[in-house]
């Protein structure tokens, strides 16, 4: 009955494990273009992304493509990408974590870096 009880155990982790949401966002030009799907690599089509400013604002809301592709235009302060697969099943990519972004992005703005709490956004 452990051995049972061992093995159910593992299969239910790996499966959890398996659908942990990843994604990756790139700058060309004005435009972000993310690419999403799952860590064992199976597409995330149809998920929900949203475009969010620090303070919290919706910028932008769409959703991964028939190839996990999310396009959006560059906002003009700072803000983070938020994939949304479910309860429990997010990922974030702040807007200095995004390929071809320059680190300096928002600081003629004055804005720049995370909340007064260190985290982008409000939860």
């Amino acid at each position: 009955m452990r051995t049972f009880l061992s093995a159910a155990a593992l299969l239910c982790s790996v499966a959890v494990y398996a659908h942990t949401p990843v994604c990756r966002c790139e700058l060309n030009g004005n435009q972000i273009t993310c690419q999403g799907g799952y860590h064992d690599g199976s597409k995330a089509v149809g998920v929900t992304m949203r475009v969010i400013a620090y303070s919290g604002e919706a910028l932008a809301a769409g959703e991964l493509d028939g190839a996990s592709r999310f396009n959006t235009a560059l906002p003009g302060q700072p803000f983070y990408i938020l994939m949304d697969a479910g309860p429990g099943e997010v990922f974030e990519v702040d807007w200095q974590d995004i390929v071809g972004m320059a680190g300096d992005q928002f600081a003629a703005t004055g804005a720049g870096g995370a909340s007064k709490d260190g985290m982008p956004g409000n939860y």
